[in-house]
């Protein structure tokens, strides 16, 4: 029986490659909003059909569309959101305010009227009335408030801001049952409350891809490079014995990085990959490019003895010259590219800012490298820096 089940798999195996032909559901289609439509549209798999991709990714071609453009995929989703589609709406919706930083005033109003308050991205441009109206519901709304307090926080304007500090102060009667204070809410949106109750930002809103360099590039012009990322070290983790990889190695005084704001000439983030996985790992660095292992770094207990393997292989990456949206990198789930300088960091899990264990200051997010893109591997490594204090740290996530 074994031996007639696997003839029966070859045969179908070569059915199926003598018989699969090729499908493009763009063939005479040119109008970018109507490709979009194609691309995010879900298709039932065909063994006997090849479903030839378009020659241009979704995230470039949201960075093409016109204000028309962007008003009829809005509509586009709105009426999906009508139809119960609501899957497929918020991803076109994400990728609007994402990748074409476009104000969704109707899809805010539409979702507000479905009670959809997640993807709380989505309400970073909402106007006054629907914050009123979300102010309102946290009050009564128990099932909702999580969700609730987390569109508020993406909204952030003054209002917000106020009622967020006089939270911390007053803490509401609802408030014991949240598992976090609500003001630790604002962390998910990149900013907090200073001591004084004013907005704090946790990140740059300059921001720039991490590309993959192509073939053929040479040692020289990859020492030219403002940003190179993944390069391993020569120095050891104390806790496995692995080699240190520099994260990030940035030149300080290159024009487009001037946003970071450090007076020195090289600033290199380094992490142990391996011991990252299970928590925070700190370094002192210096603005020559030096760094050295943190006092501060505490053994975990249930960190795992490194099995011995090959040394790791990156892609070589640098930075992109090509500016990218503040928001482009924020959502992991549009699966486009995430290796990025400042930006808002595409939290896989809950937001997770480090304090610095000198001062205990938040430290500000710097940068981020997505592993699927350097390695086709998994999880993204998050790369901080407290700049009082010179000290960086890395955070690691993954599904």
């Amino acid at each position: 029986m074994p031996c007639r089940q696997k003839k029966l798999v070859l045969e179908e195996k070569a059915y199926i490659e003598k018989n699969r032909i090729d499908v493009n559901r763009y063939a005479g289609v040119t109008d970018p909003v109507e490709v979009l439509k194609i691309m995010h549209t879900p298709r039932k798999y065909n063994p006997l059909e090849n479903d030839l991709p378009y020659h241009t990714r979704a995230q470039v071609l949201y960075h093409q569309l016109t204000e028309p453009e962007f008003e009829r995929l809005e509509t586009y989703a709105i009426t999906l959101i009508d139809n119960g589609d609501f899957d497929l709406a918020e991803t076109i919706l994400l990728s609007l305010v994402c990748f074409a930083n476009s104000r969704i005033e109707r899809g805010i109003e539409t979702l507000f009227r479905k009670g959809r308050y997640n993807p709380s991205i989505l309400y970073k441009d909402a106007g006054p009335a629907i914050r009123d109206e979300l102010i309102h519901q946290v009050n009564c709304d128990s099932d909702n408030r999580n969700l609730l307090l987390l569109a508020l926080a993406w909204i952030g304007d003054e209002e917000v801001i106020r009622l967020f500090t006089k939270w911390r102060d007053d803490p509401p009667p609802w408030a014991s049952k949240l598992y976090v204070s609500p003001e630790n809410y604002t962390y998910e949106a990149g900013w907090e409350l200073d001591q004084y109750g004013r907005k704090r930002l946790l990140f740059h809103s300059k921001s720039y891809h991490i590309e993959v360099c192509g073939e053929g590039i040479g040692e020289s012009e990859l020492a030219r490079s403002v940003v190179v990322a993944l390069q391993t070290d020569d120095q050891e983790c104390p806790w496995c014995k692995s080699r240190l990889t520099v994260l990030l190695d940035f030149k300080l005084q290159d024009p487009l990085i001037k946003f970071i704001n450090l007076p020195g000439e090289q600033l290199r983030i380094a992490a142990c990959v391996h011991c990252n996985c299970y928590g925070t790992v700190f370094m002192k660095v210096e603005l020559d490019g030096s760094y050295s292992w943190s006092e501060y770094n505490s053994l975990p207990d249930f960190l795992q003895e490194r099995v011995p393997d090959e040394e790791s292989i990156w892609r070589t990456m640098r930075l992109s010259e090509r500016l990218m949206g503040t928001f482009e990198g924020a959502c992991w789930t549009l699966e486009a590219p995430v290796s990025q300088i400042g930006g808002h960091p595409a939290w896989i899990q809950d937001a997770e800012y480090p304090t610095c264990p000198c001062c205990s200051e938040t430290m500000m997010f710097i940068g981020q490298i997505d592993m699927e893109q350097a390695a086709d591997s998994e999880g993204i490594f998050y790369t901080f820096l407290c700049g009082s204090c010179l000290i960086s740290a890395v955070n690691y996530q993954q599904t």
